[in-house]
């Protein structure tokens, strides 16, 4: 157990790193991907008056892509709404891709939070049971961030390279190893991280097809069950 918390202690989210440009771009001097390339914050906030502005400005974002589609999020209409200048955005944002990008960002992050959390929590409880809360509480967030964590990226495929790695499984995989070494006696598969990966790819394609369509007509609780037993027996079968 010492060594499983010690790993799941490092299993933080990658936010630190910078994502690195994709092969092909152009350089960040051309102009016609500058708006692409530079899509780093300029600063992060760090005094509580800052990060207020710049939580404002991702909120602002969000409803104006929601409600409205990308090309009306200009910078001036996302300070507008947030209330604060376009010259305090350009502080923090050299454009509107950047806000896109940390808009992900921080989505994941807080979702992936929200997973070890209550993985570290469920270390100790049976398997099943524990996979069946650990599934609700996937299809809460998904469906809660649908657009942000789905669907954004339709709306700016421009970004599509740069945010990759930004998934709430690539945040949590540490986590989620050591969830199922934690219960290895109950577990049959001889390769646990291939058996990881596909469980994961399968979740997250399942759970996306069951908010959008439902195909099915299964009940969330039916649902939640299936995709469990489906965890669990390829798992331990």
């Amino acid at each position: 157990m010492a060594r499983l918390a010690e790993r799941i202690q490092k299993s933080g989210s990658p936010m630190t790193s910078r994502i690195p440009t994709p092969p092909g771009a152009a350089p960040k001097g051309d102009a016609r991907t500058a708006e692409v390339s530079d899509i780093d914050r300029r600063k992060s906030p760090k005094q509580q008056r800052a990060v207020i502005t710049a939580e404002a400005l991702l909120q602002a974002a969000e409803q104006i892509i929601v409600r409205e589609g990308f090309k009306n999020a200009t910078t001036n209409r996302i300070a507008e709404v947030a209330g604060v200048s376009v010259g305090s955005l350009y502080q923090y944002f050299p454009n509107k891709q950047a806000i896109v990008r940390a808009l992900v960002e921080e989505t994941v992050s807080r979702a992936a939070a929200r997973v070890r959390e209550n993985l570290r929590n469920l270390m100790d409880e049976p398997l099943e049971p524990a996979l069946r809360r650990i599934m609700g509480l996937l299809l809460e967030i998904y469906r809660e961030n649908h657009f942000i964590l789905f669907r954004i990226l339709d709306d700016v495929p421009e970004l599509r390279q740069y945010t990759k790695s930004l998934a709430v499984e690539t945040y949590t995989h540490s986590t989620n190893l050591a969830f199922l070494e934690q219960h290895h006696a109950e577990i049959r598969v001889t390769d646990l991280r291939t058996a990881l990966l596909l469980i994961e790819r399968a979740t997250i394609h399942n759970m996306q097809y069951f908010i959008t369509d439902n195909p099915t007509n299964l009940t969330e609780d039916q649902f939640l069950d299936e995709i469990t037993r489906m965890a669990v027996n390829y798992l331990t079968k």
